[in-house]
């Protein structure tokens, strides 16, 4: 197993926190294979442990999104198997946090996503069958605001063509399985995550939502081996050396950590949601998230008038 390998399934067992600095180095190599310029500043930010002025500047931008749907009910949507058996066209005209593959999602023809999220170092390593990821994107979705690592800023905005005034970055630090955390501030750093659905569940605090209720969340992987599963076929990233879609490439006992370490990231949200008195609640048809409480997706709409139940 190369080095590159190691750090990779690492990085997949224990998410950001789990690479150390050099470590991190090296999985960009691995993984990214991006220019020798922005690694030497990784290393260099990485050791001095702050930041240039200029990313202090795009952290301070999202001072806008603070509160800013303060009160506001929001979804935040996985891309699990279980959203072919919910009907997402009731979500017309709701604030929605999206992620990763979800443009593949028929139902984008319909509305388009408030929100889109990215966190996996995947989507940051300029390889061609992520450009073409993203020209595909990007042919789907035409409205909508991204939250994307400051990790990969260089890459987004050199190989993506995603419009600068639609980005916003994030910078994650540490580990939201491991952290004492506060209310996420997003013109500050914030934990990372092992999942995007916690990056999006923290956009929604950031922005004052209350509920926030959680679809395609399944987190099946323990009871399956095999190829992952989505609402979509195929693998998520076509053509991709890395990114295979097959859980035997890790073994069960790394998923399992990777797992464990997941659930400790959700914990610390609904622990950070029950002291600020934020709803967090899990409205995916079935799956193993039990974390948060429980409810039935369609009991959220009056379907013949398609407007609010009272919760």
């Amino acid at each position: 197993m190369t080095i590159g390998r190691k750090v990779l399934e690492t990085y997949h067992r224990e998410g950001w926190s789990g690479v150390s600095s050099k470590g991190m180095l090296y999985l960009l190599r691995y993984v990214a294979r991006l220019t020798d310029t922005w690694i030497t500043g990784l290393e260099q930010s990485n050791a001095a442990y702050s930041l240039l002025p200029e990313e202090k500047a795009l952290l301070k931008r999202n001072e806008i999104f603070r509160n800013c749907h303060q009160g506001w009910r929001c979804f935040v949507i996985g891309n699990g198997p279980s959203l072919k058996s919910q009907d997402l066209a009731l979500l017309a005209g709701e604030l929605t946090f999206v992620m990763s593959a979800f443009y593949k999602h028929p139902i984008v023809k319909q509305w388009q996503p408030t929100y889109y999220c990215f966190a996996d170092p995947l989507f940051f390593d300029g390889s061609e069958p992520m450009k073409r990821f993203f020209n595909d994107l990007l042919s789907a979705i035409h409205t909508t605001i991204y939250f994307l690592p400051l990790q990969g800023r260089e890459v987004f905005l050199r190989d993506y063509l995603i419009p600068t005034e639609k980005i916003y970055f994030v910078l994650f630090r540490g580990n939201l399985g491991g952290s004492v955390l506060g209310l996420p501030d997003f013109t500050r750093n914030v934990p990372g995550v092992q999942s995007v659905s916690q990056m999006a569940i923290m956009a929604a605090m950031y922005m004052g939502c209350s509920p926030i209720y959680l679809l395609g969340l399944d987190h099946d992987w323990l009871a399956q081996r095999g190829m992952d599963r989505h609402f979509y076929n195929g693998t998520t990233i076509n053509g991709h050396p890395v990114a295979s879609g097959n859980l035997d490439a890790y073994s069960y006992k790394s998923d399992l950590m990777s797992v464990l370490n997941l659930w400790n990231g959700y914990e610390n949200l609904n622990k950070v949601a029950h002291q600020h008195k934020i709803q967090i609640i899990n409205a995916t048809n079935g799956g193993f998230l039990d974390v948060f409480p429980r409810v039935k997706y369609e009991t959220l709409f009056d379907v013949k008038n398609k407007s609010v139940t009272t919760n």
